[in-house]
């Protein structure tokens, strides 16, 4: 008997700016060939691309989860899920608050926002490392969220990721917290990595070559 199918619960749309790659349109389309049942579209600090990710997902038939990826003052980044609408307001709410305080194209939330606004929203913590600070960071998320609150297993194709991710799995399970699969979905095919780097190559305010050769340490999607 096979089990569950696999659903995609970290994708960027081009609605975050100079970091995603593709449209919804071909995010949905991809994920429709690739026989996915669901795609959650989880843009930066921003619910933008929420209303062109319901119409793809209409056509396509691939059901649409709504995200956001919460990037922190602190440096601390989640991936949170509306599961009524209620909370939905609240998520609108929050990054209101956040874009009034950081002004036009930013975002400014503090830990204490998200803890303050999580009822009805799962969390999924995205980890770094498996040290102290992690720890911290998931006691906050378990406080929060309860049995809403994960951590995320991403694969990042640098050296020492499997040890990596059984750290992180490791702690976790010591404080209580499940897990998750997800990747990091910037575009939604291979020859879409040229404009890919290129986005990001101006965030950064570099060259693609430049990128090319931090590549062997750091991948260009960070």
């Amino acid at each position: 008997m096979s089990g569950p199918a696999y659903v995609e619960l970290q994708v960027t749309s081009q609605f975050s700016f100079l970091r995603g790659a593709s449209s919804a349109e071909e995010l949905f389309a991809t994920a429709a060939l690739m026989g996915m049942e669901a795609l959650a579209v989880t843009d930066r600090n921003s619910l933008a691309g929420i209303v062109r990710a319901h119409v793809a997902a209409k056509e396509t038939g691939v059901r649409l989860i709504v995200g956001c990826r919460l990037d922190l003052a602190c440096g601390m980044s989640l991936l949170v899920y509306p599961t009524d609408r209620p909370a939905y307001s609240r998520l609108c709410r929050l990054l209101s608050v956040g874009k009034g305080r950081a002004g036009k194209g930013k975002c400014h939330l503090e830990w204490s926002d998200v803890a303050a606004a999580c009822d009805g929203l799962i969390g999924i913590l995205i980890p770094d490392q498996a040290d102290d600070l992690c720890a911290l960071q998931l006691r906050r998320m378990r406080e929060a969220f309860g049995d809403r609150a994960h951590l995320a297993l991403t694969l990042r194709r640098r050296p020492n990721d499997q040890l990596r991710l059984h750290e992180l799995s490791n702690l976790a399970a010591r404080l209580r917290v499940a897990t998750v699969v997800t990747n990091d979905v910037l575009f939604h095919a291979p020859d879409r990595r040229i404009l890919q780097d290129v986005v990001t190559a101006i965030r950064h305010n570099t060259t693609v070559d430049a990128l090319a050769f931090a590549a062997n340490v750091t991948p260009t999607a960070t």
